[in-house]
């Protein structure tokens, strides 16, 4: 766990950011010199908090040891989430809603349990565009929501990967918990030839990972583009020049598009 200190930052700014990067949840405690908020960001936290004070300087951050115990409290306050009017994903430790197309998962200490718009919109996009018989990348792909869900719902070989610790172990976990037999890991992924691409990833991964993307996708293929505040989409686009936009959708202020490689 962190704690996180903003002395000039907007403290809901802050608190879309670590939304944004794909926090479970977000504790905001009360204090006589201002508020903190305290999250979790996985096993190896001083990246994240890197991450969190190049962008805001004025950030204090204290890492917290908190027991395992009280730290998932956040699991009790979890449901599922509904892609479309059959699909849903559900938390690993609930039960699959009545007359539903359930995806069990449980995200460990990743990004993570499919609730996030960012997620909600790609799935959306991915069961748009992806056709049985193809072969599919999840790159940063958290728990394996996307590689999981896109792998049973349309039976295609997908590759993942993540440079988050536990994110294999949770690929593992969720693909047994749902049966799915054709997920490979794929640390070496710039090497690839895919036919479709998931990037859930922060726009400015986005935009640092676009010429790889769009080297590994053939010909005619798409690349699903999520993880963007509406308001950083055309900035992202400008780096997927060898792409076309084929569609977008929006929900709650989070944009995804996806792209067809034209060369």
């Amino acid at each position: 766990m962190i704690d996180l200190i903003p002395v000039t930052t907007d403290i809901e700014i802050l608190s879309d950011y670590l939304w944004s990067i794909g926090v479970a949840a977000i504790e905001e405690i009360q204090g006589t010199s201002g508020n903190t908020l305290r999250t979790s960001v996985g096993e190896s936290p001083q990246a994240i908090i890197e991450s969190i004070v190049t962008k805001f300087p004025d950030v204090v951050s204290h890492v917290v040891g908190v027991p395992r115990v009280v730290a998932d409290t956040w699991r009790q306050f979890a449901e599922p989430t509904w892609i479309t009017s059959e699909i849903v994903l559900v938390p690993a430790w609930l039960d699959a809603p009545p007359h539903s197309t359930p995806i069990f998962i449980e995200p460990l200490d990743t990004f993570g349990l499919g609730n996030h718009p960012t997620t909600v919109l790609a799935l959306q996009e991915a069961l748009t565009h992806v056709v049985a018989g193809s072969i599919v990348l999840d790159v940063g792909c958290g728990s394996g929501v996307l590689a999981v869900a896109i792998s049973q719902l349309r039976q295609v070989e997908v590759f993942a990967f993540d440079i988050a610790e536990s994110s294999q172990q949770a690929v593992h976990i969720n693909s047994e918990r749902n049966n799915v037999s054709n997920i490979i890991w794929a640390p070496q992924w710039e090497t690839l030839k895919t036919d479709v691409v998931l990037a859930n990833i922060l726009a400015p991964v986005l935009q640092e990972l676009s010429s790889c993307i769009q080297d590994v996708l053939t010909n005619g293929g798409f690349v699903v583009l999520s993880g963007m505040r509406t308001e950083q989409v055309e900035a992202v686009l400008e780096h997927y020049e060898r792409c076309k936009e084929i569609s977008r959708s929006t929900l709650e202020g989070w944009t995804a598009v996806t792209l067809q490689k034209i060369s």
